[in-house]
């Protein structure tokens, strides 16, 4: 409102697109007196008017709409741009204010203005309601794989009916997510080298299928012998594959189907489903402790078991202990990350205060089970998984130790149980190595994938070419279903496009833990990042000593990680980026910071 000759005001309107920057401007001057500004803007259609008395309903109007964009009251008639530094960034589509008011004793009301415009999707965004309504299909599906997967899919045998039936299961699932991320391709170099990851694994025994000329059948020295020993049993001609067992490989090949349904699914979550799929999992790891209870207090022989010729001890759901260690501390770091999250989101007031510590009082908590599964290498990547997963969220930064109280009370007690975990590890690898036959095959692993490269013996053929080829100390009563050490095992099976693959995989999950370690800020989406990454780092460690992703309940729900990380990261950085964008805009020219000035809000 302006009254008097001797005002002068420039009331100035600024166009802004989605990352805060101007598009357009528009400057209004006004000097006339008894001019009442309701809404003003530059356009043809403005009227203006002078003089005239005004009523106090009028002037309830006027005051109640003082506020017109951003009024500046300039002596000397320039711009002043600080107008704009408070301003968050306005959509893209919001223009201009369309209509103009002069408030006289008898004028009429402002003229309101035409309705704005349908937003515009922005990027990412699907324009067709129907990638929508089947990206809200992804989360119950995945889960419906996920629980089917955890309650059918925790035996160790390669190929069992139920096996068939979940990757039945798995089939619908991705076929929806690949078509949800064709319609929205990811442009950011996460989740494209993760497909391409995804991809590469599966050409693998897809290749290993393929027939060859006999000079690239028997291009690797282990298989000189085997065609003489066929020639003498009168078996002159018999189709040339890359695998020796392609029966076998076809079947490793469609056991991928869950994994991958579960990772181009979490990939094409919508970001809010992304925490209800972190919840979902640590929900399963604590039913698997339940049932596992429940399963070492029932009798030997009682019906009620669900392995009945193999003593699953603590597993639970899963037929080998040591997978349940695995599944404990995927539990364990996820929950670190779900309490770092649900902290940012009680600062925001979007949750309760207590939930942060009900997370944390469960990643105690399965920290605690992890010794009852009675896995050697438990207990060292449980502390190495912690230390790593509240490094990587924040909780513990080192910068702060030293300075802190509360960070070096946590280091010390970090340094502790790397100290315990060491020992304990050290202590494993020596009893490993006296009384177990561990080591002892993964190095007859190694020998006998020499003999088989670069082509590899062909995924799933492990058994009988580990049967062909062991030394005489493993000659056993019963045979070995795996090397207990998944790298020598790929080795032997995929050869040199195996370890391609691996090292391909590897480098995109060092480059997203680069990335989540570089993020400023560390609550929200990074981190559920970080407990996923966390938790695939754990999987890949115990593998080194044991084959958690043989079975299709760990390899699942790793792949969902896998997918929930990619996903989350980029969401995380893009987050970052827009903060750093913005920051900037709320200091504006001649009000920057100086060493003891603080701005106002």
């Amino acid at each position: 409102m302006l009254l008097g000759d001797a005002t002068k005001a420039k009331v100035v309107y600024y166009e802004l697109d989605d990352n805060g920057k101007v598009v357009s401007k528009c400057v209004k001057d006004y000097t006339d007196p008894n001019t009442y500004i309701i809404d003003a803007v530059c356009t043809p259609g403005a009227a203006w008017a002078n003089g005239g008395a005004i009523s106090g309903t009028k002037m309830g109007l006027i005051i109640g709409a003082g506020v017109v964009g951003a009024v500046l009251i300039n002596e000397n008639g320039t711009d002043d741009e600080r107008s704009i530094s408070n301003r968050r960034p306005q959509r893209r589509d919001r223009a201009l204010n369309t209509a103009c008011c002069i408030a006289e004793g008898r004028s009429s009301d402002p003229v309101p203005a035409p309705p704005a415009p349908p937003p515009a999707h922005p990027a990412g965004t699907p324009a067709m309601p129907q990638i929508d309504a089947l990206r809200r299909f992804l989360l119950p599906a995945l889960l419906v794989l996920l629980l089917a997967a955890w309650l059918g899919g925790g035996v160790t045998q390669d190929d069992t009916p139920i096996d068939e039936w979940l990757q039945l299961l798995a089939l619908p699932l991705l076929a929806v997510a690949a078509v949800v991320l064709l319609a929205e391709l990811p442009d950011d170099r996460y989740r494209r080298s993760g497909i391409a990851v995804a991809l590469l694994i599966a050409a693998v025994p897809l290749l290993q299928l393929l027939p060859m000329a006999a000079a690239g059948w028997n291009l690797p020295p282990g298989r000189g012998g085997l065609a003489a020993d066929l020639r003498q049993a009168g078996v002159d001609a018999f189709p040339m594959r890359w695998t020796l067992s392609p029966h076998a490989t076809e079947g490793a090949l469609w056991s991928l189907m869950p994994a991958l349904a579960a990772f181009f699914a979490a990939m094409a979550l919508e970001a809010g489903h992304r925490r209800r799929l972190v919840q979902a999992i640590v929900v399963l790891v604590l039913f698997n402790v339940a049932f596992a209870f429940f399963q070492t207090g029932l009798p030997q022989g009682s019906q009620l078991r669900l392995y009945q010729d193999f003593d699953a001890g603590f597993g639970g759901l899963l037929v080998n202990p040591n997978h349940q260690a695995t599944a404990c501390i995927i539990g364990m770091v996820l929950a670190v990350g779900l309490a770092v999250e649900a902290r940012g989101r009680v600062e925001r007031g979007e949750t309760r205060p207590h939930m942060p510590w009900w997370y944390a009082g469960l990643a105690g908590c399965l920290l605690l089970m992890v010794p009852l599964s009675t896995a050697r290498a438990g207990m060292p990547i449980a502390f190495a998984s912690l230390a790593l997963v509240l490094v990587l969220t924040g909780v513990l930064r080192p910068g702060r130790i030293g300075r802190s109280r509360r960070a070096t009370a946590l280091a010390l007690a970090l340094a502790v149980m790397a100290i315990v975990g060491v020992r304990v590890a050290i202590g494993w690898v020596a009893v490993d190595q006296a009384e177990e036959l561990r080591h002892t095959m993964a190095v007859a692993t190694v020998v006998a994938g020499e003999r088989q490269a670069p082509l590899g013996s062909g995924v799933g053929s492990f058994v009988q070419v580990f049967e062909q080829s062991a030394p005489p100390a493993l000659h056993l009563r019963r045979y070995v279903n795996h090397a207990h050490n998944e790298y020598a095992q790929w080795w032997l099976e995929a050869g040199w496009p195996g370890m391609l693959a691996l090292a391909f995989a590897l480098a995109v999950l060092a480059l997203c833990g680069w990335r989540i370690a570089s993020l400023r800020i560390r609550n929200g989406h990074a981190a559920l990042a970080a407990g996923g990454f966390v938790a695939i780092c754990a999987v890949l460690a115990h593998s080194w000593a044991d084959y958690p992703l043989r079975t299709i309940t760990l390899m699942t729900t790793t792949a969902a990680l896998a997918g929930l990380v990619l996903a989350t990261l980029q969401d995380a950085q893009s987050r970052e980026k827009s903060r750093r964008r913005i920051l900037p805009m709320k200091l504006s020219p001649g009000r920057q910071r100086t060493p003891g000035h603080r701005q106002p809000p």
